[in-house]
């Protein structure tokens, strides 16, 4: 395999299926496709990281069955292969809100039973200011500072942006008190992005992508974010919690529930500080009215999640004060949004 030449063929190609973090691109190879990740350039950082998804990949690989191959890794320039998994994506299947294969809730339940098992001696090295094995409060920390700082760390006409639409200077503070309760728990292998949109049902089960935001830490969080994610129906969300129940040994389960309720809070207010950003530039893009407000409403709602928490000071936008203020903000950037 001349991985050189396959990273050119990507980089001329127009068609790559575009995450947040990497652009995909199928390539065919003498052995048959495979995928070129290249790391998406502009993209802000908006989720917690810690290694080389490539090393991820090399360490689970004789504990986690349904996550892809690794062929080749490189730094200068910066791309990995993939094989590549032919199936459809279980998004296309089974939007949210809708229901899912039996087969496919099975199988994210297998995943969290093997990654619960992953050695922590078998993971990379973790950063030295992580925090150590069981400092719950500690990755707790990082969690908050995170949103924290996507709040702060912006230009003036997104601080504005984010006054108008009743984000709070700190979104954080109703979880304080919470977190510094946190019980100890030990760490493991969370995927951190387990969504319909990373999951391919193939010919042989469900294969999990994109383990580029692949954590040590708190298990019970890797089960929220997934439920928040996923869009689950009632009965669905509590069949895979009773999954990841059964999988999770006792130490994982200590205060698990307290522990979810936790998580599931901070996912909701990090969903609405992130996507005033995301959201806004796809209401300011789109090519018709119907569009624009289809994107508000959307926005909208992720604020009504958010604010049960912020109330009582804070209102919920409308669709049409969404819309309004997004237009502004659009204005004060000067159209380099």
């Amino acid at each position: 395999m001349d991985a050189s030449a396959l990273y050119l063929e990507a980089c001329a190609r127009g068609d790559a299926r575009s995450g947040y973090y990497n652009r995909n691109v199928k390539v065919e190879s003498g052995d048959g496709p495979v995928m070129v990740r290249i790391p998406a350039t502009g993209s802000e950082s908006m989720d917690l990281t810690m290694w080389p998804e490539h090393a991820v990949l090399d360490a689970i690989q004789p504990y986690v069955t349904a996550a892809p191959q690794l062929l080749h890794a490189q730094s200068d320039p910066a791309f990995q292969i993939h094989e590549f998994i032919a199936g459809t994506s279980v998004d296309e299947m089974s939007p949210a809100g809708t229901r899912l294969p039996l087969e496919v809730l099975e199988d994210i339940g297998t995943l969290f039973a093997q990654m619960l098992r992953v050695p922590n001696s078998a993971l990379p090295e973790p950063p030295p200011e992580w925090p150590k094995d069981g400092d719950t409060n500690g990755f707790v920390a990082l969690l908050l500072r995170l949103v924290r700082t996507i709040r702060r760390d912006v230009d003036d006409a997104t601080k504005r942006l984010y006054q108008e639409l009743g984000v709070p200077e700190d979104p954080c503070a109703f979880l304080e008190e919470k977190a510094r309760a946190m019980p100890s728990r030990p760490f493991r292998l969370l995927h951190a992005d387990i969504h319909r949109k990373n999951m391919i049902r193939e010919l042989h089960g469900t294969v999990f992508l994109d383990w580029e935001l692949a954590l040590w830490g708190d298990p019970v969080y890797d089960l929220a974010d997934h439920l928040h994610k996923m869009a689950y129906l009632r009965d669905e969300r509590q069949q895979m919690i009773s999954a990841w129940v059964r999988a999770a040994p006792a130490e994982c389960r200590e205060g698990w529930e307290d522990a979810l309720t936790f998580y599931t809070a901070y996912e909701r207010m990090k969903s609405a500080v992130v996507d005033t950003v995301r959201w806004s530039r796809l209401i300011t893009s789109a090519p018709t009215p119907e569009l624009r407000r289809a994107f508000a409403c959307e926005l909208a709602d992720k604020f009504a999640a958010a604010r049960q928490f912020w109330e009582p000071h804070h209102t919920v936008s409308s669709p049409a004060e969404i819309e309004s203020a997004t237009a502004r903000w659009a204005d004060r950037c000067g159209g380099r949004e």
